[in-house]
C-alpha cells in the first residue's frame, strides 16, 4: 500500500439514533475526510478492526500450540 494516507486522527459523531447514522471524519496530515455511517457499516468497520487488532494475539496463542 504505497499510496496509503497515515491517519492522524478519528472522530465520530452521531446524527440520528432512529435509525443509527453518523459521520466519521478521519485526518490525515494533508486534509480531513468526511463520511456518513450507518450502523451496519459501523459493526462492519469494528469487526474488521477487531480481527486487526487480534491477528498478533492469535499467532502467538497458535504458535505455542505448536511448540508444546
Amino acid at each position: 500500500m504505497d499510496d496509503a494516507h497515515k491517519i492522524t486522527d478519528v472522530s465520530v459523531s452521531t446524527i440520528s439514533t432512529t435509525p443509527l447514522r453518523g459521520t466519521i471524519e478521519i485526518d490525515t496530515p494533508d486534509s480531513t475526510i468526511k463520511f456518513e455511517l450507518n450502523e451496519d457499516i459501523a459493526l462492519s468497520i469494528c469487526t474488521r478492526l477487531e480481527h486487526f487488532l487480534t491477528q498478533e494475539q492469535q499467532r502467538k496463542l497458535n504458535q505455542a500450540r505448536c511448540s508444546r
